[in-house]
């Protein structure tokens, strides 16, 4: 017959599981491995968007028949 002893541990021995490589934001950290950088590229990609790649032509306005 097999016995299990069950051990109660104290909040101070778990504390070890909530610290350093075990926090939960160091657990996490690599989940999405290329999501830092490739946030920081698209939002600089935006931004040149924004600034340097202006529509010279309204497309909304302007289309009468001596449109071209």
């Amino acid at each position: 017959m097999i016995h299990a002893d069950i051990v109660t541990l104290s909040p101070s021995s778990e504390a070890w599981r909530y610290t350093g490589p075990f926090s939960r934001f160091n657990r996490f950290r690599g989940t999405f491995p290329g999501l830092g950088i490739a946030t920081v590229a698209f939002a600089g990609y935006l931004a040149y968007e924004a600034v340097f790649l202006k529509d010279d032509h309204a497309h909304d306005a302007g289309h009468g028949n001596d449109h071209h």
